[in-house]
């Protein structure tokens, strides 16, 4: 369902804005649900996020992907306290944290 933002239209200096989650086919409300003050509401763009999913994050996330772009991941060794280079390759990095 979407969020839809809404004025309330009251006396004070600071506008006062609240979002309401909808159906799509509801109407717009004229009254605030809570303090029953008269509303108002405002269009603004949508915000969708259409390239975000479980698997894309995944796959970007991968040791390949990271390795191929150029990134390196450094592990912690719990009994070392050292730091373990398992992705990438970069002959600069200086492991030690002495």
């Amino acid at each position: 369902m979407p969020v839809y933002k809404y004025l309330v239209i009251n006396k004070s200096n600071a506008p006062e804005y609240i979002e309401i989650e909808q159906e799509v086919n509801d109407p717009p409300l004229s009254i605030h649900p809570v303090t029953s003050e008269p509303i108002k509401r405002v269009l603004t763009s949508p915000t969708l996020t259409l390239n975000h999913s479980s698997a894309r994050e995944k796959k970007i996330l991968s040791p390949d992907h990271l390795a191929n772009n150029g990134f390196s991941v450094l592990q912690r060794d719990s009994g070392s306290k050292k730091y373990i280079q398992t992705v990438g390759k970069n002959p600069k990095l200086d492991l030690s944290n002495d």
